[in-house]
């Protein structure tokens, strides 16, 4: 496992902000505030901040972290001392993530003696985000979460410094993350949990005999909430059940038909989505023929401009068939909003969702899904909608969560998660007690009152493309590319089998390909010996184009003489 920093190591100060109350022999008048001065700490100041945790790190105990389930390599027994907490503190710390868990974890770790905190987040702060991300202000609105959060917690408290990065995790390569002791992540979509599971998967390393290097083991946290629910999680890669391992345990995301949402909406949110969907079809704004159940502004009286009369929904359009019919002289058959219908209505009397938005707030004009005037034109047209297919239960929350896609988010569920996961890190980073195994499913409050809490063992995949063990596969450095293969094929090692494999060498160099260009280009490598491209104990990807594509699996070629 990944060593922490040196205790000689010392952590940068900073200056805190003390508020000194008046004297109460001081005369002072009615307008004059309390002062605030700057006071740098004493480090007898900032060891105390920590007494509590450095006497549990610093006590005997009979639980520590080589008596769970999860032991710790090489740990034979929780050696306490009252400096380690110090030498835990300055571990090197990467916080994934700075929106409502991001807060949360980065406020944690700060006040739990970590020093040095590295945190990496691609959004900017909207105003939507002020009501549980605590860190920022109305004036921080537009500026990057990742930076904002680092000068929050680097102003509010002594001796720690948080380091920010704003961008996509994707934008650093894999040798970036080495620089880390441990990852605790607060990520709201799956792809990219996904990506940094195999990252620091792949940056294990392994022994000759086999075994994992524990040095090149960096730990990953991960949290994630869902309105009162969440869960925490201890990753090792490679050596406990990974996110990969456990994609099945995600439903599949359901979108909604378009023909549903066009002909036959049954549930409140439906009409919301379509009014969004017919405003952001650009194709619809100048549109002079309208399809079934399209829903329209209609004026009897025959005017073109403005919003119309009344709502309603195209049933028919009456001369359809008629090939010679200009579509302005179309006449349509439609529900109106009290429910009759009128046939023989003119083109000319129908006006497009798009037509309407345009005429409201201005020709071209995008929706804006954080602009309140937006967003109650499109629950009121999404009202109309849903009156005249008899749906009732549609709200303006309902309305703003299915345009938005939001997940309800509350922040008492952010604080519980995050608190599990910053206690497990001190926990993987101290050996204080036995950590978690391996996951920790949080369901608020039980129906007999109190907290729902559990903890699930999600066992490794051994078929999962990002942590299966790496084979060892024994062979002749005399043996040709194209006879490896051909044996490595028809011994089928491998779940699933190679059919079409494509072999890179450690450096990523390809240097057997199955078909296409490649293989061509890569036939003069079919007769050379295979020590030639390959060294003793050197681990190479293969790929196959009947995998999946991110499937990707590695193994070791033991080479003999």
């Amino acid at each position: 496992m990944s060593k922490v920093a040196s205790e000689n190591d010392s952590p940068p100060s900073k200056k805190p902000r003390v508020d000194l109350e008046p004297s109460p022999n001081t005369t002072t008048s009615a307008t004059t505030t309390t002062s605030t001065m700057e006071v740098e700490p004493t480090e007898a100041d900032l060891s105390q901040r920590w007494a509590t945790l450095a006497m549990i790190m610093g006590r005997p105990t009979s639980f520590g972290g080589e008596v769970g389930p999860l032991k710790f390599p090489g740990i034979d027994e929780f050696e306490s001392d009252p400096e380690l907490h110090e030498m835990m503190a300055s571990a090197k710390i990467l916080c994934v993530g700075a929106g409502g868990l991001g807060c949360e974890l980065l406020k944690d770790l700060a006040l739990s003696g970590f020093t040095d905190i590295h945190v990496i987040d691609m959004d900017h702060i909207d105003i939507t985000n002020l009501n549980r991300q605590f860190l920022f202000r109305k004036k921080d609105v537009g500026q990057p979460k990742a930076t904002v959060a680092a000068a929050f917690v680097n102003g509010r408290v002594p001796g720690v410094q948080v380091t920010a990065h704003v961008g996509k995790l994707q934008d650093h390569e894999p040798e970036w993350y080495k620089e880390y002791n441990l990852v605790i992540a607060g990520l709201d979509n799956i792809e990219a949990r996904r990506w940094l599971n195999k990252t620091l998967c792949e940056l294990v390393e392994f022994q000759e005999d086999g075994s994992i290097n524990p040095e090149t083991v960096i730990p990953l946290i991960d949290g994630g909430t869902e309105g009162f629910k969440g869960q925490a999680r201890v990753i090792l890669p490679m050596q406990t059940s990974c996110f990969e391992c456990t994609m099945d345990m995600f439903p599949q995301n359901k979108g909604k038909a378009v023909c549903t949402l066009e002909s036959n909406p049954r549930q409140p949110e439906d009409c919301a989505i379509y009014i969004f969907m017919k405003l952001e079809d650009d194709e619809k704004a100048g549109k002079a023929t309208f399809t079934t159940n399209e829903q329209v502004f209609v004026s009897l009286g025959g005017a073109t401009e403005g919003a119309g009369d009344s709502t309603g929904v195209v049933l028919a359009n009456e001369n359809a068939l008629d090939d010679d019919a200009l579509p302005e002289d179309c006449l349509y058959t439609v529900k109106l909003a009290d429910g009759s219908e009128q046939s023989g209505v003119k083109a000319t009397s129908l006006t497009s969702l798009k037509t309407a938005w345009d005429a409201t707030f201005g020709s071209g004009a995008r929706v804006d899904k954080d602009l309140r005037e937006h967003m109650v034109w499109i629950h009121e047209r999404a009202s109309e909608r849903a009156a005249l297919f008899k749906i009732d239960g549609l709200t303006y929350d309902k309305t703003l969560g299915s345009v938005k896609n939001i997940i309800p988010a509350v922040a008492s569920t952010n604080a519980v998660i995050a608190a599990a996961c910053v206690h497990e890190a001190t926990k993987v980073l101290s050996y204080c007690n036995p950590i978690l195994n391996t996951y920790l499913l949080y369901n608020g409050q039980s129906m007999a009152g109190g907290c729902d809490c559990s903890t699930l063992v999600f066992e490794r995949r051994l078929t999962c493309p990002a942590c299966r063990t790496v084979l060892v596969v024994p062979a002749s450095a005399s043996e040709t590319v194209g006879d490896f293969v051909a044996r490595f094929k028809a011994e089928k090692p491998l779940d699933p089998p190679m059919v079409e494999p494509q072999l890179s060498d450690s450096a990523g160099d390809v240097f057997y390909a199955s078909k296409g260009m490649l293989a061509q280009v890569k036939a003069a490598n079919l007769g050379q010996p295979l020590s030639d491209f390959v060294e003793h104990m050197e681990t190479i990807s293969i790929t196959d184009s009947h995998w999946d594509t991110e499937t990707v699996v590695k193994i070791k070629l033991s080479l003999s003489t």
